[in-house]
């Protein structure tokens, strides 16, 4: 299977094979590709996502019934919903003003914290942070993290990220990362900028 997914007509209707291949923001590209590609044809209807070994947690679940949901097709995860289990990387006390972490984040690894999180590496795909404070990661973040105050960072590819609730819904992959970027909510809306700069680099 080369394609990060591979649509199957089945006697139980239309079926979503996710190749282990491939990476979670490849799929869910592809996915959104093909539901775009063929609104009229899925509108309505039931879509079964079989998830072939690849590792989904509660919150790529999430993601992906949120996509098709978008679309108006209805979201089927052959095997049931809790597949696989996010690993806890530490209890974090309530009352601990902040935790460093030092090392990467790899995928399946979690964090949550009522502090502000500090990571001395990268925040790769499948990894999570959540924290009612703020989150430092001296590397690039392509997972998913939620914080309540700002965010700041080396790279910022986020496979999602929300900031006091509000989300940032547009695609950023700056390739230079020699300054940090900080993260945070400008009227209402979620702006990045180089740490110390006024100048936003929110793509338009």
């Amino acid at each position: 299977m080369e394609k990060p997914a591979l649509l199957r007509g089945t006697g139980e209707g239309i079926t979503m094979v996710l190749n282990p291949n491939a990476q979670f923001h490849e799929i869910l590209e592809f996915l959104k590709g093909i539901l775009e590609e063929r609104k009229t044809f899925f509108s309505g209807g039931a879509v079964t996502v079989d998830p072939n070994g690849v590792p989904l947690g509660e919150s790529e679940i999430n993601l992906v019934k949120e996509l098709f949901q978008n679309f108006g097709v209805e979201f089927k995860l052959k095997g049931g919903i809790e597949l696989h289990k996010k690993e806890e990387l530490e209890a974090v006390p309530e009352n601990k003003e902040s935790v460093v972490i030092q090392q990467t984040l790899r995928s399946g690894q979690c964090i949550n914290s009522q502090g502000n999180v500090v990571i001395l590496g990268d925040v790769n795909e499948g990894a999570e942070i959540n924290t009612t404070k703020s989150i430092y990661v001296f590397g690039i973040i392509r997972g998913i993290v939620n914080a309540g105050d700002h965010i700041v960072s080396l790279g910022f590819q986020p496979l999602r990220m929300t900031i006091n609730g509000i989300q940032f819904d547009e695609k950023f992959v700056e390739k230079t990362y020699r300054k940090p970027r900080i993260a945070q909510v400008v009227n209402g809306k979620i702006v990045i900028k180089i740490l110390g700069e006024k100048k936003s680099l929110r793509r338009k």
